[in-house]
């Protein structure tokens, strides 16, 4: 477990699981409010070293072990200043190219960042089953305590897995808007991973997306799969072979 403090403060947790040498570091952002997030990616990351990649898991801001109230934003861009901070310390480690996955949440997190920070692009990302828009739209009383977020940013919209503040709501439907709207801001390669089976996301807003990005997009389709894309093993080979062909030649471990 490793600790690293975001731009405002906030403690971020994240898991590194790291080879001799490595060629390029491939850095996990989640879904939102993954059950046992550091069990869950404990497999895949040790996978991901034997195999010669370096792979970082961040605990996302008010979720897991990272600090921040649970399920709530105050700004979505608060999420971009962890992403970078991450990224920073993982250059800190591994001075290799770097490679963003993003699942669900997690992608929407990663396409924004792809759209505003073209100082620092990373070498590609992947994008696993992005939250663009719900497959089935929240109702009615959600969409009107996002409206109404203002006046009570705190209020609870949710339980479980579903948790999130009317504030976190909000900026999750700001974020979606913003992505569409400036897509053709992203230069960087990107992979969509897409399960036909998913009953989270809304596929044809992701597929749509996919096909604005043109050639700077690979749209990999799963027609037999769920959400949950990273627990089959050939999505895993998939992310694998994608973050292979942007390691370098020379890898440098560790920065002294």
């Amino acid at each position: 477990m490793n600790r690293i403090n975001a731009p405002d403060g906030t403690p971020l947790i994240f898991d590194a699981y790291e080879p001799a040498q490595a060629h390029v570091a491939v850095l996990f952002l989640h879904d939102w409010f993954p059950p046992g997030l550091s069990d869950r990616w404990a497999q895949l990351g040790a996978q991901l070293r034997n195999a010669g990649l370096s792979a970082y898991f961040l605990d996302q801001r008010g979720q897991g072990r990272s600090g921040g109230r649970r399920g709530h934003l105050s700004r979505f861009s608060q999420l971009l200043g962890d992403l970078q901070a991450f990224r920073r310390a993982v250059r800190q480690r591994q001075d290799v190219p770097q490679v963003l996955v993003g699942h669900g949440f997690g992608g929407l997190v990663v396409l924004r960042y792809l759209e505003t920070q073209p100082g620092e692009p990373p070498a590609a990302a992947v994008v696993s089953g992005p939250w663009l828009a719900s497959r089935v739209p929240p109702p009615a009383w959600k969409r009107l305590a996002a409206r109404l977020a203002d006046l009570w940013p705190t209020l609870p919209t949710g339980r479980g897995s579903q948790y999130m503040t009317a504030g976190a709501r909000a900026e999750l439907q700001w974020a979606q808007r913003a992505v569409l709207a400036d897509c053709q801001r992203i230069e960087r390669p990107v992979l969509f991973l897409l399960g036909g089976a998913d009953r989270v996301i809304d596929l044809d807003a992701a597929r749509a997306l996919a096909e604005d990005l043109a050639a700077r997009a690979t749209l990999n389709w799963y027609p037999d799969l769920s959400h949950d894309l990273f627990g089959v093993q050939r999505v895993v080979d998939d992310v694998m072979t994608f973050a292979r062909t942007h390691r370098s030649l020379q890898p440098n471990p560790a920065s002294e």
